[in-house]
């Protein structure tokens, strides 16, 4: 079976760059001999476990999101099928199905790899043009494509002969549909980005990308939104009654998309090489200034010295300009925005001591679902081989160093917004309940922050992300959304009866959390440790300093 693997992969090999596949590539600009260089460089990188982070060339997590969505997609066939629909009913789903996903995933992976170019930086002398170069590095966009709408669409496409009225050749007919629409997916994913280096300054490029990166969620989120303005502006008296206005309409709509379409592409292969150097090295800071009491320096009176204010500084400003980081955490502050601050702005007036049901209960909860994004996002880094400078560091820095990250994390994510929330609270439901719950909400978010810290197996923002991140959390973010669930159901079902009951449980979640804090700082130190000695070849000699 190997032999046969390795035959079928010579043979496609030599199709593809033979003389044919040759002139297809020479008539789109595009070098044959350097594009194919390209390939190997990153096909090389790839086997070298340089470029984990782009699921095109990372070949485990491709493999794994395939035989997820292939379950998915083959539960929703046989859901489907046992309503029995029209045939272009059942294939308008899965086509509509497949362009959603793929052009959610996509434009995630062309923004990954478009908008860090850093091997570009090393290619910069070397004459390669900007199509040969673009066009290589979004080869892997075309692997996803051929992966995963097999994947998807092989399960519907053999039960659509089960439909009635299907005629035989049906399956073929989906099966192509589907890939045509992974294929434009693709398009239009590297269009928008053409469109973006065309009139986005490039320093301002990994920003607009990772926006660019949330537009199919917030076209979901908003869709009820989206549906309530069309109804009011009343699109169909626009919409004219003639059979042939609407053909002629709706042809001058496909070409005005189709033109979109070719002049991004064209602006991407032409202007993203020029501009590569700029978009790896981002936009320009500020100097800082130093200032004569600064918020760090009171870090590391209150919580170890030097090395505390360090870890401090560090996470505080590494959080602001790590590109993996800010491409993580961005779509979920968007969601927090779009979906969790209507849903408490509609029921913070409601007291949760109230007998009736308030949004309110989910609020300490919200703080640790979105923690643990952001402590799965913190572990990974775009320069992530810069981890060698923290073995200058003697191991008994490693500590404070601990306690400073945590501080800053705290700080940010945790305390300042319940002291922003604080007095809303206190201004809606009285001193006493607003305060109550203000203070019973920081214990539970501390503790969810105690627990999740301890993902973090290393020195934050130091190792390469991974394409099989995503794939692997999922369990995990649906057990933790299963508990707590079942903890909002026992605040308003038990807990907040009495409010004597709060009070206690509230001074037991304090203790927790104020013991739970103390040793998840001591076990990112040693996680710290552990990793840097390991990395280094040192194992050994840690474990003689622990038990000396």
């Amino acid at each position: 079976m190997k032999d046969l693997l390795e035959l079928l992969r010579d043979r496609l090999r030599r199709v593809t760059r033979g003389p044919r596949a040759t002139r297809v590539l020479q008539g789109l600009g595009i070098d044959p001999k350097r594009y194919w260089l390209l390939i190997d460089l990153f096909d090389t990188l790839s086997e070298r476990g340089e470029v984990m982070d782009q699921l095109g060339r990372n070949g485990v997590a491709l493999q794994m999101a395939s035989w997820i969505y292939a379950a998915i997609f083959g539960f929703m066939a046989l859901a489907l099928l046992v309503s029995r629909p029209a045939p272009g009913l059942y294939a308008a789903a899965f086509v509509g199905m497949t362009a959603f996903l793929l052009f959610f995933i996509l434009l995630s992976e062309a923004g990954n790899s478009l908008m860090n170019p850093n091997e570009a930086l090393i290619l910069a002398h070397q004459p390669i043009d900007g199509a040969t170069y673009t066009y290589a590095k979004l080869t892997h966009l075309v692997r996803i494509v051929f992966s995963l709408v097999p994947a998807m669409n092989a399960v519907p496409a053999v039960g659509s002969v089960t439909l009635p009225l299907a005629p035989w050749y049906f399956p073929f007919v989906l099966f192509a549909a589907t890939l045509a629409t992974g294929l434009l997916a693709a398009l239009l994913c590297c269009a928008i980005y053409g469109w973006l280096i065309r009139f986005v300054p490039a320093k301002r490029l990994k920003a607009a990308g990772q926006l660019a990166g949330t537009l199919p969620f917030l076209l979901v989120t908003m869709m009820g939104q989206l549906e309530k303005l069309g109804r009011s502006l009343h699109l169909e008296r626009w919409i004219p009654a003639s059979p042939v206005a609407q053909f002629g309409l709706a042809a001058a709509a496909g070409l005005t998309a189709l033109a979109a379409v070719i002049y991004g592409l064209r602006s991407l292969s032409a202007d993203y090489l020029l501009n590569a150097g700029a978009i790896a090295r981002g936009a320009s800071h500020k100097k800082a200034h130093a200032r004569r009491f600064s918020l760090g320096e009171r870090i590391a009176l209150w919580v170890g010295g030097q090395p505390a204010r360090a870890g401090y500084v560090y996470l505080s400003r590494m959080s602001r300009r790590d590109f993996q980081f800010r491409r993580q955490a961005f779509p979920l502050l968007v969601m927090v925005a779009v979906i969790y601050v209507p849903l408490i702005a509609r029921g913070w007036h409601t007291s949760p001591f109230d007998r009736s049901f308030s949004s309110m209960h989910l609020a300490p909860h919200l703080f640790g679902f979105v923690m643990f994004s952001m402590c799965n996002a913190m572990i990974y880094g775009a320069e992530y081989k810069g981890w060698w400078i923290f073995q200058s560091a003697p191991v008994r820095a490693f500590p404070a160093f601990a306690r400073g990250v945590y501080t800053a994390v705290y700080l940010q994510a945790i305390l300042l917004p319940h002291l922003f929330l604080t007095p809303l609270f206190i201004w809606a439901w009285g001193l006493w309940h607003g305060g109550l719950f203000a203070v019973f909400s920081l214990a539970v978010a501390s503790i969810y922050l105690s627990l999740e810290m301890r993902l973090v197996e290393s020195i934050p923002f130091t190792r390469q992300a991974l394409a099989t991140g995503n794939a692997t959390l999922m369990g995990t973010m649906i057990a933790g959304g299963v508990a707590m669930g079942a903890a909002v159901g026992l605040q308003y079902f038990l807990i907040f009866r009495s409010e004597l009951l709060v009070c206690v449980v509230t001074a037991g979640l304090c203790a927790v959390a104020f013991v739970s804090t103390r040793l998840c700082a001591a076990h990112i130190a040693d996680n710290i440790a552990f990793d840097l000695a390991t990395a280094s070849g040192e194992a050994s000699a840690f474990y003689r300093e622990i038990g000396s």
